[in-house]
């Protein structure tokens, strides 16, 4: 068996970074290290990240990408206040690793496109799983990022998320080995012998039924639901509010956006977080895009749904590892909604504690709280894998 091997570190220091390389550094046996390496780095949103970037090329001579969150997951479960890395290194895997230029418009968004085509022209070819994270943006088409990457890609995986922080939305980043930015989109793209496989959980079971097409959209807004304004249903749901901006109000309602794929004759369900209300024209904005023609139905989330989910998500990548021949899994790597971490409430090591026991040997995982998860949903009649974004989910791929 071949495939790629991974070492991991952790540290809960970020106020002093020059220990905690040291720290990061004593876990990582560089004698293991083989013909190609790369890293991805996930830390605190308090970390002096421009700092850390310095002190860890510094200290390793190999590429790396990542981004901050609210919280971490790790083999050990979950941490706060730490830094994480996880390097990959392989004989029969390379890597390509890049950051755009910073993105202020829509239009701009071209630039991730731009980037993706440079490293492929490098590599030679369109690689076979490709990591990218991106920066909250409220102006900016975050689940466009994913469909220009499978677009330029031809379709290959894309998985990672959305940079967080503690709800500010004024602290959050993303990185490589050269730049810090809140405005840019990371990635690296992997050749070689990796056979990734994916779950995505939305901890769907307090589904209300109560399903509605959506008749007039653009983008991220809805404006009507069966042909009425689409601040109807939440009036007919009992969940009305006259706020404005709503993100956090409705992080325990989001809606299963059921999204249909007519060239394959099949469907896809990704979950969808309200944002925005405008009360003028009755529309609802959510945080992606929702297509007209597709479906949207409202999800009740609670912590024993979380609890569900997860247990349920790593059941699904353990077996699907377990069924797998002639490669050998290292690294598990995970995205999973900031809502989720909410709505745990006070024990955050609830994900984590679905798998710190379990773990088959030699496999480490590693993950951060999101604004949004990267993660290609799976077709429900004929199990396609599409490139989405979904928001409230937890988004899991072993490699």
């Amino acid at each position: 068996m071949t495939g790629m091997k991974s070492l991991q570190g952790l540290t809960y220091e970020i106020d002093d970074l020059d220990e905690a390389i040291k720290e990061l550094e004593s876990q990582i046996d560089k004698s293991q290290l083989l013909k190609n390496t790369a890293a991805i780095v996930f830390c605190d949103y308090e970390t002096d990240v421009p700092i850390l970037i310095e002190k860890l090329n510094e200290t390793f001579d190999f590429p790396f990408i990542g981004c901050t969150g609210l919280g971490l997951l790790s083999s050990d479960g979950f941490s706060q206040s730490s830094i994480s890395i996880t390097v990959l290194t392989a004989d029969d895997c390379s890597f390509e690793i890049g950051i755009t230029e910073d993105i202020q418009t829509n239009d701009q968004l071209e630039l991730v496109g731009k980037k993706y085509k440079e490293l492929s022209e490098r590599a030679g070819n369109s690689g076979g799983m490709i990591f990218a994270y991106a920066p909250w943006w409220d102006n900016i088409l975050i689940s466009d990022v994913v469909t220009i990457l499978d677009n330029a890609s031809g379709g290959v995986p894309v998985f990672g998320g959305i940079a967080s922080d503690a709800w500010t939305f004024d602290k959050y980043c993303v990185f490589s080995n050269e730049k810090a930015s809140g405005n840019s989109v990371v990635m690296m793209l992997v050749y070689g012998n990796i056979r990734p496989v994916f779950t995505i959980e939305h901890s769907t079971t307090g589904l209300t039924n109560s399903h509605k097409v959506v008749t007039k959209s653009k983008d991220t807004k809805v404006y009507t639901l069966n042909d009425e304004p689409a601040i109807a249903y939440l009036e007919e749901a009992g969940i009305f509010n006259e706020k404005t901006d709503v993100f956090l109000d409705y992080l325990a309602t989001p809606f299963i956006s059921t999204m249909f794929k007519p060239d394959d004759d099949d469907e896809i369900d990704i979950l969808r977080a309200l944002v925005s209300i405008n009360h003028d024209v009755g529309a609802c904005d959510f945080l992606g895009s929702v297509e007209e023609g597709s479906e949207l139905n409202m999800v009740l989330i609670s912590k024993k749904d979380i609890e569900g989910s997860v247990k349920k998500a790593f059941d699904d990548i353990f077996e699907m590892i377990e069924k797998t021949e002639d490669y050998k899994y290292s690294t598990i790597l995970c995205s999973s909604c900031g809502a989720r971490y909410s709505l745990i409430v006070s024990d955050k090591n609830t994900e984590g504690k679905a798998y710190i026991n379990r773990l088959p040997e030699g496999i480490n995982v590693q993950g951060f709280y999101s604004y949004g998860e990267y993660c290609p949903a799976k077709g429900k009649r004929h199990g396609k894998l599409y490139n989405a974004l979904s928001n409230e989910s937890l988004a899991i791929v072993a490699f």
